[in-house]
């Protein structure tokens, strides 16, 4: 069975780099990025299976980021999960309404995490095969 690569986007260093760490502990091949335009030049060098992105960052925030990633052919179909303290309905809704496949919310539940992280690709290979 292939390594499932993962790119956590966070701009707190701890959290992405956390996330990173457990994901790499549970048979994942995990990088981590701290920026929303850091994460767009990682997606062109190297694409992921899936994308844990943070919403709430400096510069480009993560919707940003997901209305680049759906509007680009290379990287349109990558799923991302959003994930961020802010819980308005209203964030769930954009993140939907933008492309993501799910929305987790902090501090993350890591086995949560990982069981949406499995869903989703579970749906992947249904779709794509």
């Amino acid at each position: 069975m292939k390594q499932v690569k993962a790119l956590v986007v966070d701009d707190d260093h701890e959290i992405a780099d956390l996330l990173k760490m457990n994901l790499n502990a549970s048979h994942f091949l995990a990088k981590s990025c701290y920026g929303g335009i850091e994460a767009l030049k990682e997606l062109e060098k190297d694409l992921p299976d899936i994308l844990i992105l943070d919403v709430v960052m400096p510069k480009m925030d993560g919707w940003e980021v997901l209305q680049n990633i759906k509007s680009n052919a290379k990287t349109s179909s990558l799923p991302v999960i959003m994930c961020t303290a802010k819980d308005q309905v209203g964030d769930v809704e954009k993140s939907f309404h933008y492309g993501a496949q799910s929305f987790v919310m902090k501090p993350i539940v890591f086995d949560k995490l990982l069981k949406k992280i499995g869903a989703i690709l579970d749906i992947e290979e249904l779709l794509h095969g």
